[in-house]
């Protein structure tokens, strides 16, 4: 189950990455926002991407080795 879970965070954390640029586009045409608004949410949204696939890495890391 670790490893499931694992695997989905890190998945949702790169796809959350990638997709920051064109949804901080849309945001900030539907709202007029200023730059340094911009800046602020691209840098939270960088961070929480970053941390969901930090611990999706330390959810795989973490599991326990077979012997073959």
């Amino acid at each position: 189950m670790k490893k499931i879970w694992g695997v989905m965070l890190l998945l949702m954390g790169l796809a959350m990455f990638f997709t920051i640029p064109s949804k901080a586009r849309q945001i900030q045409e539907i709202r007029d926002l200023s730059g340094g608004t911009v800046l602020m949410m691209k840098f939270c949204f960088y961070t929480i991407s970053i941390l969901l696939m930090g611990g999706g890495v330390q959810k795989l890391k973490g599991l326990p080795k077979k012997d073959s």
